[in-house]
């Protein structure tokens, strides 16, 4: 919803004013306060685009725990072809569902092997949809 007001905000400004120049300015003595319409119908717009903004707010994001299966590490490049930028993903298993699901994680972590049983805590991307990705935060040692 406050995107919405941002944007039907920003388009409001722009259009208001430029339909103003283009039908009511040419018909109205210069000087009459109608003249000024154009800066005046910008208000509502700008009026959209606060209230757009002040509904905005960043939602606090929550840390999950989960257990799985390690499957395999990936390392992806983040810049061209010749790029020394990387970064790794890790493929887990978790015990809930069939399906792998990807998670970045910090070098600092320690690896973990291949096959073996992990509990970690983690940001979820599915159901903090601000983030870009899940990442894992911390192994957490039973």
């Amino acid at each position: 919803m406050a995107n919405f007001l941002v944007i039907f905000g920003l388009i409001l400004t722009v259009v208001l004013p430029m339909l103003a120049v283009l039908y009511i300015v040419p018909r109205v003595d210069p000087q009459d306060w109608k003249a000024a319409a154009p800066m005046l119908l910008a208000i509502p717009g700008f009026v959209m685009v606060g209230i757009g903004f002040h509904l905005y707010t960043q939602k606090p994001i929550d840390v999950y725990q989960a257990c799985g299966t390690v499957q395999y590490y990936k390392s992806y490049s983040t810049g061209r072809r010749y790029s020394h930028h990387y970064f790794e993903r890790i493929t887990l298993q978790l015990d809930d569902s069939k399906y792998f699901r990807h998670f970045r994680f910090d070098e600092k972590l320690a690896r973990k092997q291949k096959g073996e049983y992990v509990c970690f805590e983690f940001h979820d991307r599915s159901k903090n949809k601000q983030l870009s990705e899940s990442k894992i935060l911390k192994w957490i040692n039973e």
